[in-house]
């Protein structure tokens, strides 16, 4: 079921829905077409497990990127340029020489179009040629469901000249609802992590961010990209976070200072950071379809 909402209008006279997936089992989305945006999701008990905020004027002042859907690169390119077939494309810095999320207009901060199919909500946006640097124009369709208890975002994308496409969803968990993330356990299966600069992961043997067997995150502040991930787990309380993807990576980073004197710990399914200037993973040519997933399962004692 699949309810709609007014939740405000943008500075350009646009107007933002809030879209209301609810699952068999009580879980509840909300999702506006801004930023394609996780702004809430409710367990049964009523507990919201991601930060969001209560109205769209937040939002658009916001430079966390909560719960926004990050495109067409996630994370960083260093520095703002890269080449394909012999040609280089400069694009907007954010932060000295380096790009993070695409630049500062990137589908995080557009108003996307909205159908419903059944129980799936389908957002469309079209990144025109040049668009802040990269090339071709980029359609994107995104899927979101709820089914029982786990939500899954599905994305497709479509190119008419080679591009990076690097796609994912920035929600920040706290599965207490409230207060700071520290006493949450985190497991993630995966033995090595990179570095901007460096082709070759590296391995987290002896070093605190060793997370393959689950271990309190305590005190710990991350913003670390881990390679080839199965699973990750996030719990807290009786209540676990399974996130999985087609998207080999993960980037994990913490945040404080967020809502309500909330922290949050995002969990970015996604391609390696600097990708395109490296194994080029990510590049999309014309004629292929970019087409990825990630699910967040919720497990409650």
């Amino acid at each position: 079921m699949i309810n709609e909402r007014y939740f405000g209008t943008t500075t350009e006279g646009q107007t933002v829905s809030a879209f209301e997936l609810t699952g068999k089992q009580g879980l509840r989305a909300s999702i506006l077409n801004y930023g394609a945006t996780l702004q809430a999701l409710y367990l049964p008990d009523g507990r919201n497990i991601v930060l969001g905020h209560e109205a769209i004027e937040s939002y658009l002042l916001d430079t966390a990127y909560l719960g926004r859907i990050i495109g067409r690169n996630a994370n960083r390119i260093t520095p703002s340029t890269f080449e394909i077939g012999g040609e280089r494309f400069p694009l907007t810095p954010t932060d000295a020489e380096t790009n993070l999320h695409s630049g500062p207009l990137g589908f995080d901060s557009q108003v996307w179009s909205t159908s419903i199919d059944d129980d799936t909500l389908v957002l469309r946006h079209t990144s025109p040629d040049g668009d802040q640097g990269f090339p071709g124009e980029l359609n994107v369709t995104l899927r979101i469901s709820v089914d029982d208890m786990s939500l899954r975002l599905e994305m497709e994308a479509e190119t008419t000249r080679p591009t990076p496409v690097n796609m994912t969803w920035h929600p920040y968990w706290n599965l207490l609802g409230q207060g700071r993330v520290d006493g949450h356990t985190l497991s993630v299966d995966s033995s090595h992590t990179t570095q901007l600069e460096c082709a070759q992961p590296i391995s987290v043997n002896g070093t605190r961010f060793d997370f393959r067997n689950e271990i309190p995150l305590g005190s710990l502040r991350m913003d670390e990209n881990y390679v080839k991930v199965g699973d990750a787990r996030l719990s807290a309380n009786g209540t676990t976070l399974k996130v999985s993807s087609s998207l080999p990576d993960l980037q994990i980073y913490t945040g404080d200072g967020l809502p309500n004197s909330r922290s949050g710990i995002a969990l970015e399914s996604q391609f390696r950071p600097n990708d395109i200037n490296f194994a080029q993973d990510s590049l999309l040519q014309p004629g292929e379809k970019y087409r990825h997933w990630i699910e967040y399962n919720i497990e409650s004692i």
